[in-house]
Parts: C-alpha cells; sequence; structure tokens
C-alpha cells in the first residue's frame, strides 16, 4: 500500500486516546468493559500480576501493591499503574511468554494474585502452578460485544490501517465489519495477536505501539 499524509488510521483498542497516540489516529473500540464484583481476602499475597490496563481500572485493593512485587502484561498496562502511582516490572516484549520468562521457574513458597477478564488468558496461572507456587485469579472485569455493529462498519468504509490491541478485537472485526478484500493493512500489538490474525487466513505485521511517533513507526511497518 502506498501510504500518504491523509491516510486513515483506526486503533481498536478499549483505551482512552492518549499522548502515545497521533492525532490524526482514530480510537473506536469495539467492545465494552464490565466491571464484575470480586472477593479478594487473601493478605499472604507475595506477588501480583495485572493482565490488562482493565484489569488496573477494575481492582480496587490497590494498598495491597505497596508491600508485595507488581508485574504487569505489557507496556499499556504499566502506564496505567504508574498513573496510580503503583511501581511495577514488566517484560520488554509484551505477553505472557515474555512475562513467564521474566517469571522464571524458582517459585516456590511464592503466592500470587492474577487479575484478569473473565475468559482471560490462564498461561501464567499455569505456569505458577507448574513450579511450585500459589495462584489466584482475581476476575473483575468482563469484555462485551456491542449489540449492532451498523454503525461502527460503517466508520470502517473508507479506513486504511487497522491497530488491534487485542484478538477479541480482532475476532469481532473480522466477524462483523471486515468487508472481504477490502485494500486495508492490519497491523497489531503483539506477535500473538499476528499469529491468530495469519490464523483467519489475513495477513498483518507487529508494530511498537509505544514509538514516540506513532504514525511513523506504521509507515515504516508497512
Amino acid at each position: 500500500m502506498v501510504l500518504n499524509y491523509y491516510m486513515n488510521i483506526i486503533d481498536t483498542s478499549t483505551n482512552s486516546k492518549n499522548s502515545s497516540l497521533d492525532n490524526s489516529i482514530e480510537n473506536i473500540p469495539l467492545f465494552e468493559i464490565e466491571p464484575l464484583e470480586y472477593e479478594f481476602l487473601d493478605t499472604s499475597i507475595t506477588d501480583i500480576i495485572f493482565q490488562s490496563v482493565a484489569s488496573v481500572k477494575n481492582f480496587k485493593h490497590f494498598e495491597i501493591c505497596k508491600r508485595i512485587n507488581v508485574f504487569a502484561m505489557g507496556e499499556s498496562t504499566k502506564r496505567a499503574l504508574d498513573k496510580i502511582g503503583i511501581n511495577s516490572t514488566t517484560p520488554e516484549i509484551p505477553g505472557s511468554s515474555s512475562l513467564k520468562e521474566l517469571l522464571g521457574k524458582k517459585l516456590i513458597k511464592r503466592k500470587f494474585a492474577i487479575v484478569k477478564g473473565l475468559d482471560g488468558l490462564d498461561e501464567l496461572h499455569d505456569h505458577i502452578i507448574k513450579y511450585g507456587a500459589d495462584a489466584e485469579n482475581i476476575v473483575c472485569y468482563k469484555r462485551k460485544k456491542f449489540l449492532n455493529y451498523k454503525e461502527i462498519r460503517e466508520k470502517f468504509n473508507e479506513v486504511d490501517v487497522v491497530i488491534f490491541s487485542s484478538t477479541f478485537a480482532t475476532e469481532i472485526f473480522f466477524e462483523n465489519i471486515y468487508i472481504a478484500n477490502s485494500p486495508i493493512s492490519f497491523v497489531c500489538i503483539s506477535e500473538r495477536i499476528k499469529e491468530f490474525i495469519n490464523k483467519l487466513g489475513y495477513g498483518a505485521k507487529t508494530i511498537n505501539y509505544f514509538s514516540g511517533n506513532l504514525l511513523d513507526e506504521i509507515r515504516k511497518t508497512i
């Protein structure tokens, strides 16, 4: 695709547009986040993992984070924690696989809380249990599809590039919005999302979502 200054780019993230996004990039979420009530009574936790920005926004017991190890799945989640004064450790490459490598295998006697959404990934939970530690899932939100995508679909009529930050948004896009053979370039923020798109039969490229200039990052990647 030959890109020009006026190309139409849509970011499907559910997170509000922030300083990392260029003004020419429109944010159109494809699903909504609904908070869920949860119980968190265990004060013997040694480590806590936040799997998404939504997990940060819907968690309520941040006082415990001041005395334990805090991990974030990726840069956007780390930044959400930074905004509320919580320091966290995150892998260089976002995702479960990289965070598993960061945690390592010497986990005996540690107790993890994993803050996530309903039906969220279980890779970290399984890894922690496998290497001798305890793990508790704290499910504090769920993702909900919109009832109708007609109006949203119209907003994608002249799009040149679509940014995906979750497999859920990707699934919704190809089920409810995409018109076959449309000349759209797809970019994503992780290899896991890229692989998901590939399995659907489409090509995609991974970008550094937190590049100093996201527009330039997209141009050079595509």
